[in-house]
């Protein structure tokens, strides 16, 4: 099942990073512009996020709002097989950390010891029911079996979605997933 499950990873992380990049910036707009006009965004006071890497979607538009409305925003960064978020309060407290994905840089921001109300969630591929591949590493898994994190809204293009994924016991379930085509309770 391991091998299976790295399979459907590698084939729709292909696909993703075959789509143009100018596409993948109208559908984030999109995506974004639907999670903006969101009620559940719109009464969030506290985020989390993700700084997209390659053609992942963007949510550039909504980290911004959520800046200027003064909403806490937090943000993941990777140390060994541990993941931690950090609070931001400014898109200047980012530097590249692993996996070349912009990370908080721990010397401008503190870890945010506060639970969120929404979490935005990358992933590779996604199903109708909540499941999610990532990236194979489990790191938003073992983060969100051991933290209560209210709603996560799994993000993705529709040419990430799947009816249904072959998911196991330890990966952890999104209450919505967000697409260029709307947004979906699971």
């Amino acid at each position: 099942m391991r091998n299976t499950r790295n399979q459907i990873r590698k084939q729709y992380q292909e696909i993703r990073s075959a789509m143009p990049s100018s596409l993948a910036e109208q559908l984030s707009e999109q995506i974004s512009q639907k999670v903006l006009m969101w009620d559940v965004y719109q009464k969030a006071g506290a985020v989390f996020c993700y700084y997209p890497l390659g053609n992942e979607v963007s949510l550039m538009p909504v980290i911004k709002d959520a800046l200027q409305k003064g909403k806490r925003l937090a943000f993941p960064k990777v140390s060994g097989n541990s993941m931690r978020f950090y609070e931001v309060t400014d898109l200047r407290d980012f530097c590249e950390g692993s996996f070349h994905v912009m990370e908080p840089d721990t010397e401008r921001t503190k870890p945010a010891e506060w639970e969120p109300e929404l979490c935005f969630v990358p992933g590779t591929a996604f199903d109708r029911l909540g499941g999610r591949f990532g990236y194979g590493k489990g790191y938003y898994d073992r983060y969100f079996a051991a933290k209560s994190c209210g709603c996560l809204a799994g993000c993705a293009y529709e040419c990430q979605t799947a009816d249904r994924l072959c998911t196991d016991t330890w990966d952890i379930r999104m209450n919505y997933l967000i697409t260029e085509n709307g947004i979906f309770m699971t």
